[in-house]
């Protein structure tokens, strides 16, 4: 994604964060036969390089701190964290950090770190460093700071443990594990210092920086790496900007690059059983929402967003989806603490008549409700789900007028307009997890804000409010509680409509068959850990 933009460093803000999860548009392709070159005058990759293709430019922030965007796939293997969620047991495990230690009430927390652990420079990683490193963090509130919020004060305890005091209850050993804002890195006072310079743990080291070019990123490996380099294990790893879908395929085909993520099922489709490549697919964390303005007519009415939600059927449009979407159980995805199935979800079409009538709208009653939805443009698969939405929700009495509108120049800054009128009436974009927990679901999206940051529904409840406050400390405390509250926040957000659930993104990704080792873990979206690889 080249168009990226900073939107600041409140702790709420993410840039883009729609895009990382873009569905290209469909296309009909016929590939050449495998082995045939889909890639111009390019040789193929050797068997040491690892081509990761994106349809866009990926970095536009190096400062680990301040990184809240697609630059994540590339950073993640550059830095490393305390601990990492392991996405097939459920549970953290030790990456700088080799122990953990909480106390009863869960408010003092020790974390031994790992022998031999050396940052790129040749410094030595030390207690200090670490805490140097998450106060820095959390003084800029950057990124997804706000994650550290609990934390009042970190002690080096000699070279190898550092110590966490907290304000309150908390998972720190998933905080630590999070996608953004948890990274381990050498502090400079030099904002260019981080500037493509790696300043970190991880098993590659920056190679290249070419913004706006084909091979945007080059790493290789950084030979002092803790974690060796046994087996055939990729050496360096390409960042390759193909904005086409075909020829992504076509690259995937031929064998000239590694791993394409975002392919749209058409192309899916062609690749499936070819004997060079493999395709890999399951639930994400990754949830698209269609936010309702509970500040402007007619969806100020409870009743109205209600009519809304139950008046579409949701099996249809992931039907049109092909395969990129699964139904949403509710606001919390399938997989993570807290999920459920048996939440009354909304899809009841005499219920949506009876609400529009109760509301003095609908067919009978000639008024219609017009609604102007908007997207983040590229989005094909919205797209195509807003005009089977159009058609859905017309027998009704709605009029459904759908836009497509460029994320930073348009469609956020029109949500965040003061004059309630001049803002949509359904702002559609994806949305998943800062850390291995549900928090930001709801505390990102439907927290009540003074000033609008992702609450675009503009939804305000005080007793929500109070839960979303509480829930964090409950899931260090009392597990079961907290999946009982996070159930009752979750039937709020059913009861007063202020979301659409349109489905939750399946991963669909294609790797070159001779990959070995490779684990999509939701809790770090499209992320790659090539030192996790090997090859035959």
């Amino acid at each position: 994604m080249s168009m990226h933009l900073l939107l600041g460093s409140r702790p709420a803000h993410r840039r883009w964060r729609y895009r990382v999860v873009a569905v290209v548009a469909a296309l009909t392709l016929s590939l050449p036969a495998a082995g045939c070159s889909g890639g111009g005058d390019e040789e193929p990759s050797d068997d040491n390089t690892f081509v990761y293709l994106s349809s866009r430019g990926l970095v536009t922030e190096w400062d680990p701190a301040r990184s809240y965007s697609d630059e994540v796939v590339v950073l993640s293997n550059v830095y490393e964290t305390l601990t990492r969620y392991n996405g097939v047991t459920g549970k953290t495990q030790g990456v700088l950090a080799t122990r953990w230690t909480a106390s009863k009430d869960r408010r003092t927390w020790t974390f031994t770190l790992r022998d031999n652990v050396r940052f790129h420079s040749g410094h030595p990683l030390t207690a200090e460093a670490v805490k140097s490193s998450l106060e820095r963090t959390m003084r800029l509130k950057a990124s997804a700071s706000y994650v550290w919020d609990p934390v009042e004060k970190i002690t080096a305890i000699g070279t190898r443990q550092v110590r966490f005091e907290l304000s309150r209850p908390a998972p720190l050993d998933l905080i630590a594990s999070a996608t953004y804002a948890a990274w381990i890195y050498e502090v400079s006072d030099d904002a260019k210092d981080y500037r493509a310079t790696a300043r970190g743990t991880g098993p590659y080291t920056i190679a290249s920086w070419n913004p706006a070019s084909e091979n945007e990123v080059e790493l290789t490996a950084f030979t002092d790496y803790w974690g060796g380099w046994r087996g055939n294990r990729y050496k360096n790893v390409v960042f390759q900007a193909s904005p086409q879908s075909s020829t992504e395929a076509q690259l995937m085909d031929s064998g000239e690059a590694t791993y394409a993520g975002g392919l749209p099922p058409q192309l899916l489709d062609t690749l499936r059983g070819r004997p060079n490549v493999t395709v890999y697919e399951r639930p994400s964390w990754q949830t698209l929402i269609g936010l309702m303005n509970t500040e402007k007519k007619p969806l100020d009415d409870v009743r109205v967003r209600q009519a809304v939600a139950d008046a579409l059927d949701y099996r249809e449009l992931v039907k049109a989806s092909r395969g990129a979407l699964v139904a949403s159980d509710g606001v919390i995805p399938e997989g993570m603490f807290g999920h459920t199935t048996t939440l009354d979800m909304p899809g009841g079409q005499a219920r949506a008549r009876k609400l529009l009538k109760e509301a003095g709208y609908g067919p009978d009653s000639g008024r219609t409700v017009k609604l102007e939805m908007t997207y983040p443009a590229g989005e094909d698969t919205v797209r195509t789900l807003g005009d089977l939405m159009k058609a859905q929700l017309r027998p009704f009495g709605i009029d459904l007028q759908v836009e497509g509108l460029a994320w930073a120049s348009a469609q956020w800054p029109r949500a965040k307009k003061k004059n309630v009128n001049e803002r949509q009436d359904i702002f559609v974009m994806w949305w998943w997890p800062d850390d291995p927990e549900p928090l930001s679901y709801f505390r990102n999206v439907f927290r009540t804000e003074k000033e609008i940051s992702y609450n675009l529904a503009y939804y305000s409840n005080p007793e929500l409010d109070r839960l979303i406050d509480q829930v964090g400390a409950l899931t260090a405390t009392d597990p079961d509680e907290a999946v009982r509250t996070y159930r009752t926040m979750q039937e709020f957000i059913i009861r007063d409509a202020p979301q659409l659930f349109l489905g939750t993104n399946t991963y669909q990704r294609v790797l070159n068959s001779d990959v070995k080792g490779f684990v999509d873990n939701p809790a770090y979206a499209n992320v790659v850990f090539v030192h996790d690889l090997t090859h035959k």
